[in-house]
Order: C-alpha cells, then structure tokens, then sequence
C-alpha cells in the first residue's frame, strides 16, 4: 500500500486492498465503514453484467454496464464499442482439461500464456477485472483437485500485479463443499482482491457462508435458473425443466433477495447465459432463443433500469401431455397419437404462434463439464400430427427410451418463451 493511502485509511477508517496507480482508468474495491465498493476512477460502480459472447447492444440497451468474457482484443473492443466494461476470463487451464498444478515446467508455461494476455491488454478502457480461472477444483467426476491449486493461483495474481496495478484479480468457484473450500481459498489466496462465485439455487447459503468466511468483497459470477443437478427428476433419472416464465420469476426473487440484498459485501453480479448453449437441453442454460429474447431478458431489464421494455416476451406456465405435467411422470405407448397443451400468454396482446418438436433425450458424455462434450439432440420429424393453436396431437415415437416434447411460443416481436417435458416411450429399465 503506497504511504498517501495509509494515511487516508488512518484517518477515515477507510480499508483499500492495493493501490492503484494514477493512471486514468483505474478500478479498485474500497471499504467504507462496514460496506464494500467498487470504484472506477474514483465513481462507484455498481456490476449489472452478463456472461456472453454475444447481443452486446441488447446487454446495453437493458441498462447492463458490464460482461464477463474471454480475455481478447476482440472481445474487449466489441464491448467497448456498446459502453460496457468487461470481467475478463484468463487462460487459466484446469485439471479437468489436462493442467498439472505439480508439474513446475507446466505451470511456467501457463504463466508465460497469462501474463503475455495481460501485458498485451491492460490498457483496453474497457476491461474491468482479471480472472484467474474458473472452478478450477471441479474435476469430473467429482475427484479432489491438487493440494497446490490455491497456492498456485495466488502466485498467478501476484504476478499479474506486478504487470498491472490498475485491475483488481480474482478467482471464481463453484458451490461444491463450499465451506470448506471458502476458508482455503481465504487463507490460501491473500494476493485475491475480490471472489467470484457460480451459484444457482444454492445461491443464499452460499453468499452467506461466502460473507462469513471471505474477508473481502465478492461478486456473483455466474448465476440464472436452478441448475439441472437442483431439480426434482423423473423416475429414469432426467431433471425437470423450469418453464421461460419460471425461470424469470427466480432470477427476480434471486436478484433482489439475495445479490441485492447484501450490498455491503458483494459489488455485483453477471447473470448467465446472455445467449444459449446445450448443456442438458438446448434450452436450460440462455436468456436468448435463436436472436428472441425471452422474459428473463424483460426482467433484467427491469431490475437494472426500474422499467419494462416497450414490448415483452411471451409468458409460459405450463405444458401438459394428456393433462400431465409438473413434475408427473409421463410414460406413452410406442406409434400412439396423445394430445398435448402449452399455457401461455402475451402481456401486450400480440398473436402467438406456437413450435413443437420431439427429440430424444441428449446423451450425457462421462465426465462432460458445463455441457461441453454434449451434442444437441436433433429433432425427430413428423410426429407432430396435428397443431391448433396452443394445442397439438403427436405420435409417440416408435423407439422405446426417454424423450422431450419442445415448444416455443413467438410473438411476432423478436420475442420467445419455453417449454419442455420429459417422456418415456414403453417401460423404462432400471
């Protein structure tokens, strides 16, 4: 800490985690009293982001002011161009993608890649933070990380410090044994000027353990709908998904009850995803249906601005196969026509057209992570017989094993909402 600042934290009880330097476009967390802050160039800033790689206007547009992203020119220019300021990701490799945290020659290596991303772009204006890996003590299935994880990343920091004073570091992590692995994390990693978190419908005992364990401020890295290992699941072992509209409703009691609410401790949250990907459906993880924007989108909006779009997304309650659903197990006979129904709706009174398909369940690779070694079930053609409306009959497929019914309701508007329903066509073994 340079000597100017230990004087002003003498005098105003006011704590800073390092100094930064006097270089225009410095960001740094600041303690006043008993409540955290982040600063840039002296002005708070408050983290409304996203994790994304895409639709940066539209993050701007819904008063967003931040993204989380891969650490390049590319992506950092992109962001700038829309006035958002960016939660850059470094290329920190982990056990699960072959690093060897024991291995000196391959940790230099990894050092070298770093530090070459820093150096390369410490002066973008719109870089916000450093960070320094994700959940990286996550190893398929499950198996303990190396005893030197924590220590390593923290010499990764102070490295990067020494190349840049002007961005604060941090490190991200899941909600595995997360108590545990917080009061490491505090006394392994000191040179950390903040923590990010990954948490989903764990989020409240998290943050709470993360307040009573972590003594710095944190902000929430990555959170949206309840992840798919969360859920109530079907007798043959697949989760039930959230509809567009449920989904929505937990990211605003999520927002304000719990990031919202601890605003003395964390500075911020990245809601995720602000796109899509497959990882169990096509549909679980996104706040995007092929460019449309769906109501969780509205609602960020909302929270980050206090109004409604001009125009908002359909809302969908519920889908029912036969009068079932909500978590019911469905079970149809191969080659039989049954009748299905979407509950549904559009605030601004916009004609709804509605989009069914069925496909099988997706196949979930041993040791995929984060959905990366899934492929997209593609959908099977013809079963849908008839469509009237928000009503269809379909024909189960002639193949006994798990499946989904998929439907999506457009507005017409550049909008969508969502849902599905798992079935089983036969008798499933065990």
């Amino acid at each position: 800490m340079c000597k100017r600042h230990v004087v002003i934290a003498l005098l105003s009880s006011t704590v800073l985690i390092w100094c930064p330097s006097a270089k225009a476009g410095r960001v740094y967390a600041e303690r006043q009293g008993a409540q955290w802050q982040l600063l840039v160039d002296g002005a708070p800033f408050y983290i409304k982001g996203a994790v994304g790689w895409a639709h940066f206007d539209v993050l701007q547009r819904c008063g967003g002011n931040a993204v989380r992203c891969t650490a390049s020119q590319r992506q950092l220019d992109r962001a700038h161009e829309n006035g958002l300021r960016v939660m850059a990701n470094l290329p920190v490799r982990g056990e699960r993608s072959g690093m060897d945290w024991g291995d000196d020659e391959d940790v230099a290596r990894q050092m070298e890649r770093v530090l070459d991303v820093v150096t390369a772009l410490k002066n973008h204006p719109a870089l916000l933070l450093w960070v320094v890996g994700n959940e990286l003590d996550w190893i398929p299935p499950g198996k303990p990380h190396h005893q030197q994880l924590w220590a390593r990343l923290n010499a990764i920091a102070l490295r990067i410090k020494e190349i840049d004073r002007n961005h604060p570091v941090l490190t991200v992590v899941g909600t595995g044994r997360f108590e545990q692995k917080i009061q490491q994390i505090a006394q392994a990693c000191t040179a950390m000027d903040l923590l990010g978190i990954n948490a989903y419908g764990d989020i409240a005992p998290v943050t709470r353990l993360t307040r009573q364990h972590w003594p710095k401020p944190y902000l929430v890295a990555e959170w949206e709908p309840t992840g798919h290992w969360q859920v109530p699941k079907t007798p043959w072992r697949v989760p039930f998904e959230q509809t567009s509209t449920e989904k929505a409703q937990v990211i605003y009691e999520r927002y304000t009850q719990t990031i919202l609410a601890d605003r003395a401790h964390c500075v911020g949250s990245f809601v995720f995803l602000w796109g899509q990907k497959q990882e169990t459906t096509h549909t679980w993880y996104g706040m995007f249906r092929d460019d449309r924007t769906t109501e969780s989108v509205d609602v960020m909006q909302r929270l980050w601005t206090g109004s409604w779009p001009d125009h908002r997304a359909p809302a969908v309650l519920g889908l029912v196969i036969e009068g079932r659903g909500d978590e019911e197990a469905v079970y149809l006979e191969p080659r039989q026509t049954y009748r299905a129904r979407v509950l549904c709706y559009d605030v601004d009174y916009d004609p709804l057209r509605c989009v069914w398909d069925i496909r099988p369940e997706v196949e979930i690779p041993e040791n995929s992570y984060a959905g990366g070694l899934e492929k997209p079930a593609a959908r099977i053609p013809e079963m849908i017989k008839t469509a009237q409306g928000a009503q269809i009959t379909f024909e189960a497929p002639p193949t006994p094993g798990p499946y989904r019914l998929f439907v999506e309701v457009l507005d017409g508007q550049a909008h969508a909402g969502y849902a599905n329903l798992p079935f089983y066509v036969g008798t499933p073994t065990r």
